[in-house]
Order: C-alpha cells, then sequence, then structure tokens
C-alpha cells in the first residue's frame, strides 16, 4: 500500500480525528479536509452505490464551499467538485434541489476560473452536463442549446493532446444526440457520431502513450470510463441506425454494448446502464431480423438492468419501460399473455415512479397505452381500451409539436380510436383515428424508418372508413399508402409480410368492387411474397398463408395452393409450443382454424390420394390435444429399452408441466427456468426419435397405426371445405374416399347459422322440426353414402351392429352423424339401425383412449369406484329437479364446490354429473360444469365452475368413463377453433342406459364396445317412443366420445 493510499484510508476510517487537528489550524486547511474527504465519499459512492456515502459528500463538501473565500485560488475547483456531487445525487434521488443547485454553484465555478486556466474546460463541460440533465427532466430547449454552447467551449479551449479531450468529445456528442432526438436534424447526430469516434480513438491513443511512458505503471485494460463511452457510441449508432436503417450502424452498436458490459465489474453502479443499453440494441436488431434468440437475451439484459438498479434510482423508470417494450415484443411473437400481463405491470411501475414533470413520462403513457391495447385486442375488455386511449391522449398533449416521437404517439392513437369506432360504430372516432393518422405521416422525414409502419397505420384506418362508406375514394387512397409502405420496408424486415399482406387484402377488395382481374392477380403475388417472407415470424407468415389459399383456389391453382397449405403446418410447431399455457395455445391456434381442412381438400384435388390427404388432416388438426397426449403418453416400451433416457424424458416432462400454483420461484427465475427445461424436453425427444423403433415418438401417427386404429370398426372422417366435401374412409386393409357433392359447404354454414340446437321453450317446436329437415339433409348427402360404401346394413339384432368412429372436421366438426336419418322414408332410415357410433376429435386421439383404457382396468383387488355428483339448485341458473332421479343409482356429492369435485375425480373410475354447463366462446378451455362454493356464515354460495383447464391439467390415471347430464356441454362455440375439439361432454347417461350397461355386471364397463352400445340402444328407445321421435333435439345430440 502506497503513502497515498494509506493516507486516505486512514482519513476514512478517522475522520473526526483528522477534522479535530484540523481544527487548531486555519479555515482554509480544514476546507481542504473536508473537501478532499468529500470527494473520497462520493469516489466510495461512485464504486459501491451505497447512498450514505453520497449523502456525506454533499454534507462535508458543502462546509468546505461556505469556509472557502471567493478569492481562494480552491474555490473553483471545490464549487466544481460539489456541483458534480449534486449533480450524482440527482441523478441517484430525482430531487431537482440538487440539479438546481448543482448548476449553480456550476456557474459560480465558471465564472470565477481565469478564461486561460487550464481547468476552464473541465468546470464548462460539466456546467454542460448539468444543463443538459435538466433539459431531460423538463424538456426546455433553452437548456440543451447552453449545454451544446458549454461543451463546445471546453473542446474549443483544450489542446489537441490533452487527455481529457476524450471526455469533452464523448459529452458533446450525448448533448448532439439529445438535440438531433429533439429536432431530427441529421447533422447533429452525424456529428455526435464523429465526436464519439474521436473520444474512443483519444482515449486509446493517450493510453498507449502512458504505457510507453510509464512502463510499469501501464494503464489497465479495463480503463474506468471505457465502458461509459463505448455505451454512448453504441447509443448513437442505434439512433443513426434508427434514422437511416442501415444494418451495419446496428451491429457495431451491439459490438460496443457488448464490450461496454464485458469491461463493466459486476457490482458496479454503471453496470445498469451499460446492460440497458444492450438490451435495446439486441430489441432492435430482432426487429429488423426476427431472431427469437435476440429477443430472448434482449429481456434477460433488461431484467439484469432492472434488478441492480435501486429502486428509488431516477433511471428505474426508463429501465421497467425498455423490459415491459421487450416483453410485449415477445408476446407479440408467441401469444404467450403472461408476457403482455408482466409487460403492463412494468411499465405501471415506470409510470408510477415517474415524475409528473418529466419529459419521458409521455413516451412511458405511450408504451402503457399500447400494451393496454393489446390486452384489449385478446380479451375485448371494454375497460382497457378507453384507458389505453386516455393515457395515449395524455402522451400526446403533452409531447412538444416538434418533438420527433410524437408520431408514434399519434398513429397508436389513431390505432384505438379504430379500435373503438370498431366495437362501437361511432363515425367520429374513426374521423379522428384517420385525422391522427395522416398527422403522424406528415410530420414524418421521408427517410424515417418508421414511415412504413405510420403509411400502413394510415391505410388501416382509411380501409375502416371505406368498409363504413362505401367510397371508392378511399379504397384508392388505402391501396395507395400501402404500396408506399411496402416501398419503403427493408426486404428483409420482419414487418415486410404484413405489410405486404395487406397490400394484397386491399387489391383483392378492388377486385371484388370493380372485377378487374389485374387486381385479382396482383393480389395473389403479393399475398404469396407475404407467405415467403421468411425473415417474418412464423405466425404472421401462417396467417399469411390462410389468406393465399382462397386466392389460389379461385383461379384454380391448386397445386401452389397445396404446396403452401403443407408447408404453413410444417410451420405450426414453431407458432404454438409448450412454453405457451393452455389459453395462449388456442389464442394462437384459433389464428390458423380451417388450415388443415384446406390442405386435405386440397391434397384430393390434386390427386394425392386419401392417404396423404389423412396425414396432412391429422398433422395439422387438434394440435392442442395433441401436445396434451403426447405429455402423458405410454412410455413403457420406452422404458424397457432405454431406461435411463426414458427417465430422463419422464423427468423433463413432468417439471413442464408443473401447474403454475406449484411454483414458489419468482417469476423471472420461473420463466427462464421453465423455457430452459422446455429447450431440453425437446431435445430429449429428438434424441429419442434416433433411436431404432422410436422414429414416431411423439409424431403424427403413420399410416399403418391409422389403419391399426380401425380393427374395432370404421373410421370415417367427414371433411368439408368451400373446395369440396370427402369422407375418407379408414378400414384395416384401406383408405377410400368418397365425394360428398350433396354436403356443400355453403349449406353447411346455412344450418349452423340456425343455432338450432339453443332454443327457448316457446320456439322449440318449429327448431325441432328443422332440426328433423337438417338430420335428413345430412343423411342423404352423407352418412347413407358412407354407410352404404362400407356395406353397413340394418342388422336383425342391435347386437350384430358394427362401429364406427366420425370425426368431423371445420364446418362438420359439431354434425350429429349418429342421429341422422330420414324419418319420412321410415324409422330404418337411419344411422342408428345400421351402426354403432362414437367420436374422436382425432385419429391420435383415439389410439391414445385406447391406450388409457388398457392401463386402467382395474383388478379385483382395486374394484370399480363410481360418483355421481349433482345440482339440483344452481346459484344464479335454473332449478334442475331430474337429477335427484339420476342420483338414486349412486352414492352422491350434491352442492359440491370444485375441489371437492376434484377430489372424487382423482378417486372413482366413473364419474356422472347432473347439473348446468357453460361454454365459452372466446376460450374453450375455461368451458366446464358449474358447481357452487360453499356457504358461509356471511355469504351466500355462488358459482364455481369446474373448468376443462382444469381437469385438462389433472392426471385423472383412475378414470375410464364420464357421463355429463348437463346443458350447453356438447358444443364448442368457438367457430375459430372448430379444428380444436374441446369439448366439455364426453357421454350421456340415462337410467336406460345404466340399466343396459348393468346386466352383465360391473366387469362390462371396461368393454368399450358395451358402453357404447348401452348409450345407443338408450337413445334408440327414446328416438322410438311416440313422444319424443319427432323432438330430435330431446335426443340426436346425446353421443360417445371416445375408444
Amino acid at each position: 500500500m502506497d503513502n497515498q493510499t494509506d493516507f486516505d484510508t486512514r482519513l476514512l476510517e478517522n475522520f473526526e480525528l483528522f477534522s479535530s487537528a484540523a481544527a487548531d489550524k486555519d479555515n482554509n486547511v480544514k476546507a481542504e479536509l473536508y473537501m478532499y474527504y468529500a470527494v473520497l465519499k462520493y469516489e466510495l459512492f461512485q464504486r459501491w452505490g451505497r447512498t450514505k456515502d453520497l449523502e456525506e459528500a454533499i454534507e462535508k463538501g458543502k462546509w468546505a464551499v461556505a469556509e472557502t473565500q471567493e478569492e481562494h485560488k480552491e474555490f473553483a475547483g471545490r464549487l466544481n467538485n460539489l456541483g458534480v456531487i449534486l449533480e450524482i445525487a440527482y441523478k441517484r434521488t430525482g430531487k431537482m434541489e440538487d440539479l438546481e443547485e448543482a448548476i449553480l454553484v456550476a456557474r459560480q465555478a465558471v465564472d470565477v476560473t481565469p478564461k486561460d486556466h487550464p481547468d476552464l474546460a473541465a468546470m464548462l463541460n460539466n456546467l454542460g452536463n448539468q444543463l443538459g440533465c435538466r433539459y431531460e427532466r423538463t424538456g426546455k430547449m433553452e437548456d440543451l442549446e447552453e449545454a451544446i454552447l458549454m461543451v463546445r467551449q471546453a473542446v474549443d479551449v483544450t489542446p489537441k493532446d490533452h487527455p481529457d479531450l476524450a471526455i469533452w468529445l464523448n459529452n458533446l456528442g450525448i448533448k448532439l444526440e439529445s438535440r438531433y432526438k429533439r429536432t431530427g436534424e441529421m447533422e447533429d447526430l452525424e456529428e455526435a457520431i464523429l465526436v464519439a469516434r474521436q473520444a474512443i480513438d483519444m482515449e486509446d491513443l493517450e493510453e498507449a502513450i502512458l504505457v510507453a511512458r510509464q512502463a510499469i505503471d501501464v494503464t489497465p485494460k479495463d480503463h474506468p470510463d471505457l465502458a461509459g463511452r463505448l455505451n454512448n457510441l453504441g447509443n448513437k449508432l442505434k439512433s443513426r441506425y434508427e434514422r437511416t436503417g442501415k444494418i451495419e450502424d446496428l451491429e457495431e452498436a451491439i459490438l460496443v454494448a457488448r464490450q461496454a458490459v464485458d469491461v463493466t465489474p459486476k457490482d458496479h453502479p454503471n453496470l445498469a446502464p451499460v446492460l440497458n443499453t444492450l438490451g435495446n440494441q439486441l430489441e432492435s436488431r430482432y426487429k429488423r431480423m426476427g431472431k427469437m434468440e435476440d429477443l430472448e437475451e434482449a429481456i434477460l439484459m433488461a431484467r439484469q438492468a432492472v434488478d441492480v438498479t435501486p429502486k428509488d434510482h431516477l433511471d428505474l423508470a426508463r429501465r421497467l419501460n425498455n423490459l415491459g417494450n421487450q416483453l410485449k415484443s415477445r408476446y407479440d411473437r408467441t401469444g404467450k399473455m403472461e408476457d403482455l400481463e408482466e409487460a403492463i405491470l412494468v411499465v405501471r411501475q415506470a409510470v408510477d415512479v415517474t415524475p409528473k414533470d418529466h419529459p419521458d413520462l409521455a413516451a412511458m403513457l405511450n408504451n402503457l397505452g399500447t400494451k393496454l391495447e393489446s390486452r384489449y385486442e385478446r380479451t375485448g375488455k371494454m375497460e382497457d381500451l378507453e384507458e389505453a386511449i386516455l393515457v395515449v391522449q395524455q402522451a400526446v398533449d403533452v409531447t412538444p409539436k416538434d418533438h420527433p416521437n410524437l408520431a408514434a404517439m399519434l398513429t397508436n392513437l389513431g390505432n384505438q380510436l379504430n379500435s373503438r369506432y370498431k366495437h362501437t360504430g361511432k363515425m367520429e372516432d374513426l374521423e379522428e383515428a384517420t385525422l391522427v393518422a395522416r398527422q403522424a405521416v406528415d410530420i414524418t422525414p421521408k427517410d424515417h424508418p418508421d414511415l412504413s409502419a405510420w403509411l400502413n397505420n394510415l391505410g388501416n384506418q382509411l380501409e375502416s372508413r371505406y368498409k363504413r362508406t362505401g367510397k371508392m375514394e378511399d379504397l384508392e387512397e388505402t391501396i395507395l399508402v400501402a404500396r408506399q409502405a411496402v416501398n419503403v420496408t427493408p426486404k428483409d424486415h420482419p414487418d415486410l409480410a404484413v405489410r405486404v399482406n395487406n397490400l394484397g387484402n386491399r387489391l383483392e377488395r378492388r377486385y371484388e368492387r370493380t372485377g378487374k382481374t389485374e387486381d385479382l392477380e396482383k393480389a395473389i403475388q403479393v399475398t404469396q411474397q407475404a407467405w415467403e417472407c421468411e425473415n417474418a415470424a412464423p405466425f404472421i407468415r401462417v396467417r399469411a398463408s390462410t389468406h393465399v389459399l382462397p386466392l389460389l383456389q379461385s383461379q384454380g391453382d391448386f397445386e401452389s395452393a397445396y404446396n403452401i397449405s403443407v408447408e404453413a403446418i410444417n410451420l405450426l410447431p414453431y407458432v404454438y409450443n409448450r412454453s405457451l399455457d393452455r389459453q395462449d395455445q388456442q389464442y394462437v391456434v384459433s389464428h390458423f382454424s380451417g388450415l388443415a381442412t384446406s390442405a386435405c381438400s386440397l391434397a384430393l384435388q390434386i390427386g394425392k390420394g386419401p392417404r396423404t390427404a389423412l396425414e396432412v388432416l391429422e398433422q395439422g388438426r387438434g394440435v392442442i390435444l395433441s401436445l396434451l397426449m403426447d405429455d402423458r403418453s405410454d412410455t413403457s416400451k420406452l422404458k424397457a429399452a432405454y431406461p435411463q433416457l426414458c427417465e430422463q424424458y419422464e423427468s423433463l416432462r413432468l417439471e413442464v408441466n408443473k401447474p403454475a400454483e406449484n411454483i414458489t420461484d419468482n417469476r423471472t427465475r420461473k420463466a427462464a427456468s421453465t423455457r430452459q427445461i422446455i429447450t431440453k424436453l425437446e431435445k430429449c425427444i429428438r434424441d429419442i426419435q434416433q433411436l431404432p423403433g422410436f422414429n414416431q415418438f411423439h409424431k403424427g401417427l403413420t399410416a399403418k397405426q391409422m389403419q391399426s386404429c380401425s380393427t374395432e370398426g370404421s373410421i370415417v372422417v367427414v371433411n368439408v371445405t368451400n373446395l369440396r366435401s370427402d369422407a375418407v374412409i379408414v378400414t384395416t386393409d384401406a383408405f377410400k374416399v368418397l365425394p360428398l357433392p350433396r354436403l356443400s359447404a355453403h349449406e353447411a354454414r346455412d344450418w349452423i347459422n340456425q343455432d338450432l340446437t339453443t332454443t327457448p321453450s316457446s320456439d322449440r317446436g318449429r327448431k325441432n322440426k328443422a332440426y328433423l329437415h337438417f338430420l335428413s339433409w345430412l343423411w342423404r348427402g352423407c352418412v347413407r353414402p358412407v354407410l352404404d360404401e362400407l356395406y353397413y346394413s340394418v342388422q336383425p339384432s342391435v347386437e350384430d351392429l358394427l362401429r364406427v368412429w366420425w370425426i368431423g372436421t371445420g364446418l362438420a366438426n359439431s354434425f350429429p352423424f349418429h342421429s341422422a336419418g330420414d324419418m319420412s322414408a321410415g324409422l330404418t332410415e337411419s344411422t342408428c339401425y345400421r351402426a354403432i357410433s362414437s367420436y374422436t376429435p382425432t385419429i391420435k386421439a383415439l389410439q391414445y383412449a385406447r391406450e388409457c383404457a388398457r392401463r386402467t382396468i382395474p383388478s379385483c383387488c382395486d374394484p370399480w369406484r363410481a360418483a355421481i355428483i349433482t345440482m339440483p339448485k344452481t346459484p344464479s341458473a335454473g332449478d334442475l329437479p331430474g337429477t335427484r332421479a339420476e342420483k338414486s343409482e349412486v352414492i352422491t356429492l350434491e352442492y359440491p364446490d370444485v375441489a371437492s369435485a376434484m377430489t372424487q375425480l382423482r378417486e372413482c373410475n366413473i364419474a356422472h354429473f347432473a347439473c348446468h354447463g357453460v361454454s365459452d366462446p372466446v376460450d374453450p378451455s375455461r368451458s366446464g360444469l358449474i358447481l357452487q362454493t360453499a356457504r358461509t356464515s356471511t355469504q351466500e354460495p355462488r358459482q364455481d365452475i369446474l373448468s376443462v383447464r382444469e381437469v385438462s391439467q389433472a392426471h385423472l390415471s383412475r378414470a375410464e368413463i364420464a357421463y355429463l347430464s348437463a346443458c350447453s356441454t356438447a358444443q364448442n362455440q368457438a367457430i375459430r377453433l372448430s379444428d380444436e375439439v374441446l369439448h366439455v361432454v364426453i357421454g350421456y347417461v340415462a337410467k336406460s342406459f345404466y340399466s343396459e350397461l348393468s346386466q352383465a355386471g360391473t366387469a362390462r364397463y371396461s368393454d368399450d364396445r358395451a358402453i357404447a352400445l348401452a348409450l345407443h340402444k338408450a337413445i334408440v328407445k327414446i328416438r322410438e317412443s311416440g313422444e319424443y321421435e319427432k323432438r330430435p333435439l330431446l335426443w340426436a345430440q346425446y353421443v360417445h366420445f371416445g375408444a
């Protein structure tokens, strides 16, 4: 330890002792000691971030200045030091009084310093920094202009070979960049980058000279100021990229930002800003290139920056805001609702900790508004949209008219007003949306990278107005601005697909209006271009494919349409995955409804044959259900062949599927940990697929596997699209396709739109009659041709009937094939006299159901257990008095809450529910059975929903049969999720069913055919009764799902 270091240490440890000794001398000695001590404490704060060190530095520094005479040679220096310490205190706490005092003492320091004094440059630079801080807080341009003036003077009075010139140049660059961001003047940015480069170069040169001169006392490579200057250079390069779109500027910005992070100690207070900068640069590259790894790293950097920032730090708001933006970007890519919720949470925190007079408040309000708008788009809750409009309007109101960020705020406001117009139909909202979108375009420089986005948004508002008014000039203008948006978007930009797709849609509208074939041809061309944008997110590409397919079909280009549909289905695993919860998966998949059914029809149209058509249909349908089945599939074969790998797989899939409430880790670590586990699980699955005999592990079924599922009866897949309708029939020896020309999509849609199955009692007679016509149409157009093809004929005994499994796809998803029939031709002209019908969502689901059935057959030591759950009276719903008759057959649980019901389900093999059901058209996984909460001394029971999500998350290893006697349980009302067969119902029971099933004893419960046959007999018995024969709404919807 050298003498100086030893003295500093003793002074810090024994200041009072030194102070007492100095008291015996004059005040100048004591003032010098106090200021020296203040600087030491300031340096300790800079290194360790302890607030108490900063507070003591200010206290001692103020005393030193107060006790120094103005004519003293050290007066200016002490003023300058105090100003720097007060500036740092302001940056730490945000207290304006500290900043005002810092500027005051810095001015005094400059004023009392001779013009030829060597320290004048440093004092001018510091005054410039403090004025810059006040500009950042208040937005007053005069402060920024004076700050630039002061630092220019500092540069001008500094010799070219002075080691501090780099510092002044660096700071001048910061101020010029700030003025560029405010005014958009390109020359400010160019000069900022130039002086930042000079600062870095000068520093390297001075360090090299220092090494050469001092030999053994070399300057360390991790020079304490290098990180800050690299960080600043990175910011300027990013700003120029934002203005010019040159990717090389962004690449260099990321490079120098990484260097800044690498040279900053992990416990240094300045680590947060350099992490924050690196995160911002990575996010920008993600937006440009679409690489998910950039976004993941950006979020990681942003989280670290927030974590190491003290809660009372002035910059916490900006870092929270950046984290929120990056989480929102990941939500936009994956649809994961958790990311959007967290984004809103952290941006609210940013708004809350930002002073009301701070210029950054507008940007944070704007960001909060865009995230609330996204949640509105996802959930439809108007309160989110109203708040979004409110906060973005506030942002616009407090933003100066010449501010470069005003355009972004105006375009966001326009989008939100347009959303409100679509909800309320108020024309004034649409007019204002169009007005502010125009303003955003008008005030944006023609070479600005964001111009394409603003043009795209203006086109959206004009399109809405065209739809409302039908004015051709609006359609022409929306096409014009859509073209402009495409033309100014870089060819490698991820958003190009969205903008090209929008142009295609608008050209298609003009074709529909005018009939000009060149518009249709161009629409096909540009929409195909959107699909081919490989830099776009998979979600965007697949959505583009759903737009181009009908256009290609309309021109008869079935080959191209088929190829695109297959490629799009192959992209689906990149769109939905295990990292999304069930609701997020449904949201994502809902955008691609009909893709698999179209691919199936196209395959048949171009002669690919029924096997290929069915393979592509199976691959694309039931994707959520497929993930669920894969994660619960039987691994006994894998365990026998590769026990260690099986153990690893079982452990990983258990972790991935662990319910969130069982994880006590914080959100950040949980999210990162879950993604790591998912990555490991997917690698483990790929490793298993490389093993002999396991190449189909977690893949779609092979043709041989599909045929093996038909050993107990034929499988009939009814596929209805606008192109064609077919039945694909699977038997043990063949795949067949049977065209169904009388089962048109147009007629199918008409029957669905009549909504015959939901009706008040006053209209039931009319709808029963209409439903009989529907069943007759379904019989003639579909079921009879299929059964004739299979040679399924009327049998002398119901026991002799063969089984058939129906799979309805797309428009045919909820068709009651089992009840189809033409009553005018006699009772026997119906399905139930020629086959025993069951349903399955997919063939893979049928295979899985059979595997489960084999695993759950109870032994004599573990007999069948049955539970019946009834709700004769339901809070806020009608009474169900018939449930008391149903419950007489078994021991019951009456009026249970969800927790009690789940306890019963885990223990039983057979569950019977007699209660109300509810179908959620937005989120089918929230559909369920209505139970009730427990009654308390202070609160009456309320509805408690036993949801599909809750049941599917529970691993019910004993479950074999579930009978649901409930209203609304056989429906999947989410039209866009018609390919995701998430039904609440998988069975219906009546007293006659139980009677039939129990005739041969409980051993028959494990006989799948016996279960289907018992239900079949029960339905036929009701159907044949004179009272119910012509009332199909009472018996047609009772179905058997499963093996």
